[in-house]
């Protein structure tokens, strides 16, 4: 222990800069360059959370510019189908509807004996609704081939009930059927 006095004693001018260029070193590091490391860490981290916050809102965006593109790529479909499938009033709907299914019945060999029809406006909405309902009578596989041929025609013809009857013809045995059919027309009155 006498020896390191002496040596402290004897070297003090180098150990006491020495020391004090270690605890500054010591002081340096606790006071500036610890909190330093924090903050880069912390801004690391930020920089992470704001890069996952970006790509979160370009993929929002991209959805949402797909929807707004998918949302006029239906409304375009929708006017087409507007313009070039529905009638445009309830004169065209019931010559439509009525000439249709009597190329159907007569292709099926099944007798369109009478129908009526009825207009209906659709509530919020420029369509109206014409409702058809027709009786015929045939035998089973000739109505099962009209009720096919129905429902696959192209023209926008909805089959909305069907209810079987017995047959009132005298010239036709075999099944009576009431069918209820439906098409929609361009026309804001339904008496239009």
């Amino acid at each position: 222990m006498t020896d390191l006095r002496r040596i402290v004693t004897e070297k003090r001018g180098i150990i006491l800069p020495l020391g004090l260029a270690v605890l500054a070193n010591v002081l340096l590091f606790v006071v500036v360059l610890f909190p330093l490391g924090r903050q880069v860490a912390s801004a690391h981290a930020e920089a992470r959370l704001q890069q996952e916050q970006l790509k979160t809102a370009k993929d929002d965006f991209e959805r949402a510019k797909r929807t707004v593109s998918g949302k006029d790529q239906a409304g375009k479909a929708l006017q087409k189908f507007y313009q070039d499938v529905l009638p445009a009033s309830a004169s065209i709907a019931r010559g439509l509807t009525f000439t249709r299914l009597s190329q159907l019945a007569q292709q099926a060999n099944v007798r369109l004996e009478h129908g009526t029809n009825v207009v209906s406006h659709e509530k919020g909405s420029s369509l109206s609704k014409l409702t058809t309902t027709y009786t015929l009578s045939g035998e089973y596989p000739d109505v099962r081939r009209f009720i096919y041929s129905l429902e696959t025609t192209p023209e926008f013809i909805v089959l909305e009930n069907v209810g079987l009857t017995t047959s009132t013809s005298q010239q036709v045995q075999g099944l009576g059927m009431t069918l209820n059919v439906a098409t929609y027309f361009r026309g804001g009155e339904a008496g239009e």
